[in-house]
């Protein structure tokens, strides 16, 4: 009874504060229930501020968790760190610098008896960024292959179309780049013509050795570009890719100077460009292979077409389809392959990817660049064309611009 009377004069008193502050009366808020109110506020207000918080802290981790993952995506097993100097991450393979993506056992799979060479395979072969994979869209152009749609798309292309074998399975399916030795052996080949010949597609950037010399049944071409304009090229593909290469503390033109010298003792993936370069230039009176300038190329796609449909014995090649293969694989409409793809966009958005695979495609690029050459770059170039290239009659134009 106590109890009751005091809560009851309590409210009365509650309430008669309220009355005295508002006047009439009419404007009653319970000191109580505003208290309730406010401290309910403020707790949506904590949750709120909490969760902007944690928002913004995995916002900030991913371009280091995605560099991680990405990192081990592009990493293959048991391998050997390359010693033989330079910045670069790279891995070593029976002497050769080479990516991390690349294995021994894989290399040493490609000449034994694992890996089947076929009648009719082809492989595009070219030094590091030299337009192996604007011949790869030509090619799958040519045959009307579903893959000449994403020309530019390097992850589509080779997934889809002509795949690496230096790349071995690393188990992440389509999300990766390489493929299982069965997977290779059983490659569809594709109808390129009424003479019902078939053939693979593969592409490499290994020296002309071990599983890319001539093996009777194979056909070679080799795409060479000028030294100025993919040592540029291959800087922007090392630097757009830090995580994978070990770059990613270096600014574009803070690490040019660094990769410029790298790039002139043979310490970049696949050794020297002038050794790459000699190595295949031997070969280019060989019947099974054919080289094709990316210069030449640019100049004068149709005729460089013509060129590679006859030498994989295509014989129904029309001017209309010549144009229709120009059109699939121009560079606007590679570029764009690469730049629309969600997963690469979103890589670059957090800036994990620094660059596109992608970029100008340009002859002289080394004009338009903010990078520039040192008059002793300059002359350390003219010297290793002239030790290595030119006693194999390969024109100075070629490779120095």
């Amino acid at each position: 009874m106590l109890s009751h009377l005091r809560s009851k004069d309590q409210n009365e008193s509650i309430d008669s504060v309220s009355a005295d502050n508002s006047g009439d009366g009419s404007l009653r808020l319970p000191a109580l229930r505003y208290c309730c109110l406010m401290t309910s506020l403020t707790q949506r207000q904590y949750i709120l501020g909490i969760t902007v918080a944690i928002l913004a802290a995995v916002y900030a981790a991913l371009p280091t968790l995605m560099a991680a993952l990405l990192k081990h995506m592009f990493t293959a097993p048991n391998q050997v760190p390359w010693t033989g100097g330079g910045h670069l991450r790279l891995i070593d393979i029976d002497g050769m610098p080479a990516q991390a993506l690349y294995s021994v056992e894989r290399a040493h799979e490609l000449v034994s008896s694992s890996f089947q060479h076929k009648q009719g395979d082809v492989w595009v072969a070219s030094y590091v960024k030299s337009g192996t994979t604007w011949t790869i869209g030509i090619l799958a152009a040519l045959v009307g292959h579903p893959a000449a749609e994403y020309a530019g798309n390097l992850q589509k292309v080779t997934r889809l179309f002509c795949p690496q074998p230096e790349l071995p399975d690393l188990g992440f399916g389509d999300d990766g780049f390489g493929h299982s030795m069965e997977q290779l052996n059983d490659w569809s080949g594709m109808d390129i013509g009424r003479n019902n010949r078939n053939y693979r597609c593969f592409k490499s950037h290994w020296p002309s050795k071990d599983h890319v010399v001539s093996n009777g049944k194979s056909k070679f071409i080799y795409v060479l570009r000028n030294a100025q304009d993919q040592l540029i090229s291959h800087w922007n593909q090392v630097y757009g890719m830090g995580f994978h290469y070990g770059t990613e503390d270096m600014t574009f033109e803070g690490g040019w100077d660094d990769f410029v010298q790298d790039w002139l003792d043979g310490n970049v993936e696949n050794g020297s460009y002038f050794d790459h370069v000699a190595s295949w230039f031997k070969r280019v009176d060989e019947p099974d292979v054919l080289l094709v300038r990316f210069e030449e190329l640019k100049r004068n796609p149709s005729r460089v077409i013509e060129q590679i449909a006859a030498f994989i014995g295509m014989d129904d090649v029309t001017p209309t389809k010549i144009q229709n293969v120009m059109d699939l694989t121009s560079f606007d409409r590679m570029k764009l392959a690469d730049e629309q793809d969600m997963g690469l966009r979103f890589m670059r958005w957090l800036g994990v990817l620094r660059r596109a695979h992608v970029r100008q495609g340009e002859v002289g690029s080394a004009d338009g660049s903010r990078l520039t050459f040192s008059t002793e770059q300059l002359a350390a170039l003219e010297s290793l064309y002239k030790e290595k290239l030119q006693p194999l009659g390969v024109p100075r134009e070629w490779i120095i611009l």
